[in-house]
Parts: C-alpha cells; sequence; structure tokens
C-alpha cells in the first residue's frame, strides 16, 4: 500500500483564491538505516497499483520474449525525509555496492525492482538490476503480473544475496520488472519498493525480507522500527532492525496486538473528533500501520463525515481553531492537531506541511495561489481486510512505530 499521497488533491483539497509497555534501553548491538526523502507522487495511477491485489501466472509469452550466517544484533538505516511525503532508504542486491533507493513498506509484502532486461521509460528511467552480474543470483520464473486501472506491471520472481545495512540476506526472493505499461514508476524519484507485510500477502507466499532475516536468525530480535523526521531534506529518520531506537521517542511505548498477521492491523477502540464521538468507529474498527502510505485513508462514508466534522477552510483561515481527531487503542489516546494533518499545495504543485513551519502565522504568511488540504483520503479496502483505515505517514511522524514479530504487536510513542 505505497505512497498513496495520491489522489487525495482531487478528492478532498480546496482551492486558494489566488497493552502498555515500556523497554528499557537495551544493550544488544542495533542496525540502525538511515532513510531519505525523496519526489513524492501525486499520481493515481500508483495508488492503483499499490492497492491492487496480484495475478499470479505460471507461464508468460511476454516474459518467454525478453530476453555464512551471523547473527547481528541491532542495525540503524538512515531514510531521507522528502517535504514529509516520503521516506526512502537503501538495499543491496548482488553485492553492497549494488544499491536501489526504495520504499520500505509496511502495507505490502513484495519486492520490487526494475530489471535491466526492460526497456520501457519507466524501468530505463531508474537503476536496473542485472542478474548477470551477480555471482549470487538465482533464475526461480515465477511470473508475476499487476493489473490495475490505469496500467500493468509484469515481473518475474527471482532472487539473490541482497543487504540492508551490513545485514546480509541469503536468497531474498523479489520481483524483477520486465514490462511497464503506462507510469506507475515513470516519474518517481525511487527504485524500488521493499514490502515488510505479513507472508500471507507475499506472492506465491515467498518470504517477504524480513521473514528471511528471521529464517536465516540474523537478529537477536524479531523487531524493526520507524523514526520519520519532520525534517526535510534530513537523513535523520531511520529505519532499525533488531530492536527501538530510544534516542528517537519520549515516554512509553504502548504495544497492540495484530489483529489479522495479513497487514499490520489493529484494533482502535474509537476515533474522536475534539474529543467527540462522530460514529467514525461504530463498535470498534480496524487500523492499518502503513510506512509507505504518506496519508491517513479511511472508509469512504466515514472519512467524509471526518471531513465535514473537521470543516478545513479553503485558506486556512480557521487553522488555529481546527479540531484534534484522536485514534484510540486499547484505551491509549493518540492525538492529530492541525500541526499534524494539514499542508498546502503551491501554484507549482509543491506540498508544504504545516508541520514543517516553526509557528502558525509563518505557515498563514506563505504566498497566496496555493491550496489548503488536509492529509486525508477515501479508500475502501474490501473484506476480508476491510474495512479499515489506514494509519500513513501522517500518523508516524508524529509516533515513533515499532514492529515486533516475536510477539506480533505494533508499539507507538511520541517521536521527538
Amino acid at each position: 500500500m505505497n505512497q498513496v499521497y495520491l489522489i487525495s488533491i482531487l478528492i478532498i483539497s480546496t482551492y486558494c483564491a489566488s497493552f502498555l509497555e515500556e523497554q528499557p534501553r537495551m544493550q544488544n548491538k542495533i542496525y540502525s538505516i538511515k532513510l531519505d526523502r525523496t519526489q513524492s507522487q501525486a499520481r493515481k495511477s500508483f495508488f492503483d497499483f499499490i492497492t491492487t491485489g496480484q495475478h499470479f501466472r505460471s507461464k508468460s509469452d511476454i516474459l518467454d520474449d525478453i530476453a555464512l550466517t551471523q547473527t547481528t544484533q541491532k542495525e540503524n538505516i538512515k531514510l531521507y525525509n522528502f517535504k514529509n511525503t516520503q521516506y526512502t532508504g537503501e538495499i543491496s542486491f548482488g553485492s553492497q555496492e549494488n544499491k536501489f533507493k526504495v520504499i520500505f513498506d509496511t502495507g505490502s509484502a513484495n519486492i520490487w525492482l526494475n530489471s535491466a532486461r526492460c526497456n520501457d521509460y519507466g524501468c530505463k528511467n531508474h537503476k536496473q538490476y542485472d542478474g548477470q552480474k551477480s555471482l549470487t543470483y538465482e533464475h526461480l520464473g515465477y511470473d508475476l503480473d499487476v493489473e490495475f486501472g490505469t496500467g500493468e506491471l509484469m515481473g518475474e520472481i527471482n532472487a539473490d544475496t541482497a543487504y540492508v545495512g551490513n545485514v546480509m540476506i541469503r536468497k531474498q526472493e523479489f520481483a524483477e520488472i520486465v514490462r511497464e505499461n503506462g507510469d506507475v514508476f515513470a516519474l518517481s524519484d525511487f527504485d524500488g519498493i521493499v514490502g515488510l507485510a505479513y507472508p500471507t500477502m507475499a506472492a506465491y507466499h515467498f518470504n517477504p525480507l524480513f521473514d528471511n532475516i528471521m529464517q536465516q536468525k540474523l537478529l537477536d530480535r524479531n523487531v524493526f522500527s520507524f523514526y520519520f523526521s519532520r525534517q526535510e531534506g534530513s537523513r535523520t529518520s531511520e529505519l532499525t532492525l533488531g530492536g527501538w531506537n530510544q534516542d528517537h521517542f519520549v515516554g512509553e511505548l504502548h504495544f497492540h496486538n495484530v489483529a489479522n498477521k495479513y497487514y499490520w492491523l489493529l484494533e482502535a477502540n474509537n476515533i474522536l473528533v475534539n474529543g467527540k464521538d462522530i460514529g467514525l468507529c461504530k463498535g470498534g474498527c480496524s487500523v492499518i500501520a502503513d510506512t509507505g502510505t504518506s496519508l491517513i485513508t479511511g472508509p469512504s462514508n466515514d472519512l467524509y463525515d471526518m471531513l465535514d466534522a473537521l470543516n478545513i477552510d479553503e485558506n486556512c483561515k480557521n487553522i488555529k481553531e481546527l479540531p484534534t481527531l484522536t485514534f484510540v487503542l486499547d484505551g491509549i489516546h493518540y492525538d492529530l492537531d492541525a500541526h499534524d494533518y494539514i499542508m498546502k499545495i503551491d501554484s507549482y504543485g509543491n506540498e508544504i506541511a504545516y508541520g514543517s513551519f516553526a509557528s502558525t502565522d509563518s505557515f498563514l504568511e506563505m504566498g497566496g495561489g496555493c491550496e489548503c488540504v488536509g492529509t486525508f483520503m477515501p479508500l475502501d479496502i474490501p473484506f476480508p481486510q476491510g474495512p479499515a483505515w489506514i494509519l500513513g505517514d501522517t500518523f508516524l511522524s508524529k509516533y515513533y512505530s515499532v514492529y515486533d514479530r516475536d510477539n506480533d504487536r505494533v508499539g507507538f510513542a511520541r517521536s521527538k
């Protein structure tokens, strides 16, 4: 469910005139991967792709025509922040030097990379994987075809050694994109997607990256976590393998059990607007922690009711009076203020997050000719996983998130 900062502008924007647990500091070595920020995608084609089911084929005429384990304690991978809408980090295939810029996505389970065998513009415009240059490449030949409203991706699942930071994962299955119809990746600023959801979502039930890490016993603890900084253009955001980094959050880390081992899906008690129950989560509802989605999404009818209650002025004139949106999980209240869920779109299409400004006045003083938008989008996830709300980067940049496969739970704490 990668990067859905896509059609929200078309759907909800308005135009301007001109379990409670705190983990003590761990002594284990942790791997932290810095995350970069890349160009956001306001394109419906990409949204269609990442929300569409995959259709597997044992043979494809098109594809036929196209020509030592050591346990690690913790690893930190730096991520790059682009305008508080998208975070990317690096993964290598075949050798540590063969790096690809990817989105680490808890809302999907497959790995997608552009293949050197692909001659379409969307492939040629990015770094391409070439199995002939890798001594550890394994041809598996499982075809993967994803059809969506505005195009189609055709790939072939093969395997190679993958590297995330200093963690080496042998025989990692991934999908090489060999044909791209439409522009789903053509204008993106990343080379691929690394899914971190449960294996029940993965094509042919191959192991996603983290499941291979678990199977190969590469970490002392089968836990990973995300810190999404709001410092635009920085590399202070981070993916941590093997635990979490207490330097990035304050207060207690609250854990919530996974209710459905497909997405990282949790059960919410309620969703409140200024502390009031307006019927957005009748009798409880499901929420999904999704690092590949920029926005908060919800079932269409409920989301429109929420937008009516928020009453966002098209010129942001009421920004100081906008209500607090609260997600309640296991009795814990996770608040989002206007500072968290409002952004402007300038006349050039640039996204300017309210949270990136030092004060409300400086945000309001920004020039005219803009749109003022809430970072929300309607999305009807079908049964049995849906209906559900998605807690994307709007939520996850305010709350540090921990994904614990040892205990099948997700933890949140207030980010620094």
